[in-house]
Parts: structure tokens; sequence; C-alpha cells
């Protein structure tokens, strides 16, 4: 887990130096759209820090908080109403609207599914929403999966594919920032990226069984 928790931050440096552009342009939308973002990738190194002092139900609550700011940065940049870009722009007040003016996520995630644009992304998000989805409400509000992890102990398998979906979630948003750059070429910069930091992500099945015959074939030559 340290190894892992290691070469998680050197991801997120790394990704973080490939995307440091200004915005296309000035605007509300893009802005808040970075800064959902910025802070979903803010709560990936949360992640990391509660998993290293081993506290390993509320780094799971947290995956939940960093997968719905990584979508908001997305609807905020393809859906939301100028209205709502406003409301996500100004300063929090203790009267605020967002009950009445921000969607919740399914309805995000539902809007997002109309843009052929995001065709390839939204996939991945409704993935995880169908599967993990119970288990993060869970954790977040004390339910079964938080008291019983609480109890037992948070199994290591469990705790590295957290991280590793943590770090999957933080590179999508590395690939947002590259599109609110306008920087042609940017988010292939990103994807490179993956080939480097392979062993914190989670892969397709059939990917990971090839790079680990041939991680084992490497070491079998030593």
């Amino acid at each position: 887990m340290e190894h892992l928790l290691n070469r998680s931050a050197l991801l997120r440096q790394a990704m973080l130096s490939v995307v440091d552009y200004p915005l296309a342009e000035e605007s509300l939308r893009l802005q808040a759209s970075l800064d959902a973002a910025l802070l979903s990738v803010e709560h990936a190194a949360a992640l990391r820090v509660l998993m290293e002092g081993q506290l390993g139900p509320s780094a799971a609550a947290m995956l939940r908080c960093q997968f719905e700011a990584f979508v908001r940065a997305v609807w905020l940049l393809s859906c939301a109403s100028e209205d709502q870009v406003e409301l996500l722009s100004s300063p929090p007040t203790a009267r605020s609207r967002e009950k009445d003016v921000l969607p919740m996520l399914s309805i995000m995630l539902n809007a997002l599914g109309k843009d052929p644009r995001l065709a390839n992304m939204v996939p991945h998000l409704m993935e995880l929403k169908q599967h993990a989805w119970p288990a993060l409400n869970s954790f977040v509000h004390a339910g079964v999966h938080a008291l019983g992890r609480s109890r037992a102990g948070f199994p290591l398998e469990l705790a590295v594919n957290v991280v590793r979906c943590s770090n999957n979630l933080m590179m999508m948003a590395g690939q947002h920032m590259a599109i609110l750059s306008g920087q042609r070429g940017l988010q292939r910069e990103v994807l490179s990226l993956n080939d480097r930091y392979t062993d914190c992500l989670l892969l397709d099945e059939d990917k990971r069984v090839a790079i680990e015959a041939a991680a084992g074939a490497s070491a079998h030559a030593g």
C-alpha cells in the first residue's frame, strides 16, 4: 500500500504538471468547471492521506465526494444553465439556492449522457455509479458498510481498489482540465501517463492479465 500511495502522489504531480495551462478563455463557465475539477483532484489527495492513516471507511466516503465533484465539473462545462453557472461562481451564503437550482448526481449524469461528445466517458461514470454507489452511500451515511468495515477492518484488496479507482477519476479530471485549456494534443499527453503509472490504475481485466504476465516473464528472465 505504501508503494501504491507514493506512486499515486507522483501520478497526481505529473498530471497537474502536464495540464498547467491557463483556461482557453476567461468565462464563469470555464472557471467554475475548473474549480470543480480541481476540487475532485483535491479529494483524491485527501483520500490518499486517509488511506495512509489506515482510515479506510473515511477514504471510501471521500471517493464519493471526488466522483461528484468530477461529474459536476463536466456538467458545468457541457450542460449547466447560465443561472446555475452563476450560482456556483458566487461566494457561499447562508441563504443559498443550491437545493432549488442545482441538480442531483443522477440528473447530471442523464444530461451528460445526451451529449454525443461525451459518449466515451459517460458509460464509465454510469458503471461506477451502478456498481459502487450503494456502498459509497453507506460509507457516507454511516451505514452497514461503514460500520462493518470499522469493526472488522478494511481489507487490503478493497483499499487498493479504492485508491486505484480514485486515481482513474483523477486522470479523467486531468483530461477534462486539458479540454478547458484549449491546448491541442494535451489530452493525449495526459493519457500517455497511463502507461507510466499502470501499477496505480484500475485497468480492463484483459490488459491487467497481459501486464501481469509480462511482469512475471520479466522477473523469471531476470
